[in-house]
């Protein structure tokens, strides 16, 4: 029996959604069925009303990559190894594009696909005691084009090219220094630097947020956003209800109220 309904839930409170990955006797190490379930969570997702969505996973472990257990399955497998490359990257892809705001939170392993999952949200913030890297090279493997690029993105061409030629693995002082991730928890905690972030968020406008990961995906290199698409975000949006709410906001030295 598959056990991915119990180690990926999602939830919905107002304009908040969660995906939560819970597999700590595996430091949430992910096999192809997990991969689908965030598959199914990111479409429910997507179909809500959410503006923003936070993953995370347990205390000590974002995710530390594949399942070890189930890679001699799919080395005994040509057509199942394939089947499951063609799962995370679809799952990471359908992340990437998701039209909400999405915010990963990061406590402990953040390894090899754990890493991937976290490089497709938006933000990304974590706690001290996180580790980062991108192992593929010490299988004998290479990281995909997509992948790739999101890390190029995120740290630049030449640390890109140190973690992947190196397999690195990066503490959490490191990461933040290159961009990896966006503001580490201090004192206060990573709940409290989490809820911080979402009141960020959530007082700014969901149409805008939408429409600016339209420009910046067109502008990360992704193939199904043309400069079109992005032009369309940015001039759709002096017409839209969000713009007139926020100029007389503004105009009325008051706080907008966004839809």
């Amino acid at each position: 029996m598959s056990d991915a309904a119990e180690v990926i839930s999602w939830s919905l409170d107002g304009a908040l959604a969660r995906i939560g990955i819970r597999r700590p006797d595996k430091r949430n190490a992910l096999a192809t069925r997990h991969w689908a379930a965030i598959e199914a969570a990111l479409d429910a997702v997507a179909a809500s009303s959410a503006q923003v969505l936070v993953l995370a996973g347990v205390p000590g472990a974002f995710s530390a990559g594949a399942d070890i257990d189930e890679l001699g399955q799919l080395l005994a497998s040509p057509e199942a190894f394939a089947a499951n490359n063609a799962q995370v990257q679809r799952t990471q892809l359908k992340l990437q594009r998701l039209p909400q705001t999405t915010l990963a939170v990061i406590d402990g392993a953040c390894v090899g696909g754990g890493l991937g999952l976290a490089l497709a949200c938006d933000l990304r913030l974590a706690s001290s005691r996180s580790r980062f890297a991108i192992t593929p090279a010490k299988l004998g493997l290479v990281y995909s084009a997509d992948d790739s690029r999101r890390l190029v993105n995120t740290v630049g061409m030449a640390r890109a090219r140190e973690m992947l030629l190196t397999g690195r693995l990066l503490e959490a002082a490191t990461a933040l220094d290159w961009g990896l991730v966006n503001q580490l928890a201090g004192d206060d905690g990573l709940d409290a630097l989490e809820q911080a972030h979402l009141v960020a968020l959530l007082a700014t406008s969901g149409q805008a947020r939408r429409g600016i990961k339209t420009v910046l995906g067109h502008l990360g290199g992704d193939p199904a956003i043309s400069l079109a698409q992005a032009d369309a975000a940015f001039n759709g949006a002096f017409a839209s209800t969000d713009f007139a709410e926020g100029a007389q906001a503004f105009l009325h030295k008051r706080p907008p109220s966004f839809s």
